[in-house]
C-alpha cells in the first residue's frame, strides 16, 4: 500500500476516532489503542489524517468534508464510514409517545444520498473513495443500555420495538446500505462486519453500551484494515 497510497483522510464516527466506553470512569473517552493508531504505527510512512467524530451522522459529515475541499483538502483515497449514529433513534422521544412511528436520526434513503453525495465529491476532487460497512452490535446490551438512560422508559420502548432484535436489523440494515453502495459505485470496501460474525463470543469484543467496540474490538478492526492494505 506504500507504494500506491501516500496521505489518507478518514470520515467517521466514534467508531474510527476509537471511543469507548470507560466503567472505572463511567465515562465515554477515546483510547490511544485505537484501530486507527494502531494502523499508523505499522504503516508510519503512510500520512493519515483523522476526521472522525464522536455522534457524527452522514449529514453531518457531507457538510465537513465539504468545507474540507473547498479549503483545498487532499488525499489519494478517503475511508468514509458512517451509520451507527444514522441508524439510532431519540429513545427518550421514543418512550415518551410509543404509539406513534418514529424516524431514525437519519432516515435510510437520507443516509444513502448523504454517503453518495460524498463519494461524488471525492471523485470530483480526484480522490478515491473508500467504503467501510459497520460491526455487529447487541440488541441485548444495547437495550439494556437504552433502558437506564433519563428520561427512558425500557418498558415502553419495548412495546414501539416489538421486538429486541430490531435494534440489530436496523444497525444491519445500513450496513448493508454501505456494502450496496460500494458494488453499485464499483468502490473498495474494507469489510469490518464479517471478522466478528466468525467470533463465536463478539459481544466481549464490545463495551458495556453494546455499540461500541472495546480496545479487544479495535484490534480486531485494525487487523482488518491491516489485511485489506496488505491486499492493494
Amino acid at each position: 500500500m506504500k507504494n500506491v497510497v501516500q496521505k489518507i483522510g478518514i470520515w467517521g464516527d466514534s467508531l474510527l476516532k476509537g471511543v469507548i466506553f470507560d466503567e472505572v470512569t463511567g465515562k465515554y473517552r477515546a483510547t490511544k489503542k485505537c484501530a486507527v493508531n494502531l494502523f499508523s504505527r505499522i504503516f508510519s510512512t503512510v500520512d493519515i489524517k483523522n476526521n472522525s467524530r464522536f455522534g457524527c451522522t452522514a449529514p453531518k459529515a457531507e457538510a465537513n468534508l465539504e468545507k474540507s475541499l473547498q479549503k483545498g483538502f487532499s488525499a489519494d483515497a478517503v475511508l468514509l464510514e458512517f451509520g451507527g449514529n444514522d441508524c439510532d433513534f431519540n429513545w427518550a422521544k421514543v418512550s415518551a409517545n410509543p404509539e406513534i412511528e418514529h424516524q431514525p436520526n437519519t432516515p435510510l434513503p437520507e443516509f444513502v444520498d448523504s454517503m453518495k453525495n460524498m463519494v461524488d465529491e471525492l471523485t470530483k476532487h480526484n480522490i478515491k473513495p473508500i467504503l467501510s460497512n459497520l460491526p455487529p452490535i447487541s440488541s441485548d446490551m444495547y437495550f439494556d443500555w437504552i433502558s437506564h438512560m433519563d428520561g427512558v422508559d425500557g418498558d415502553k420502548v419495548l412495546y414501539w420495538l416489538k421486538d429486541k432484535t430490531i435494534i440489530y436489523r436496523q444497525q444491519e440494515s445500513y450496513s448493508h446500505a454501505i456494502e450496496k453502495l460500494a458494488y453499485e459505485y464499483n468502490l473498495p470496501l474494507i469489510d469490518i462486519r464479517e471478522p466478528f460474525l466468525k467470533i463465536r463470543d463478539y459481544k466481549s469484543y464490545l463495551c458495556v453500551d453494546g455499540i461500541h467496540l472495546n480496545e479487544k474490538g479495535q484490534s480486531i478492526m485494525c487487523s482488518t484494515f491491516k489485511n485489506y492494505a496488505a491486499a492493494m
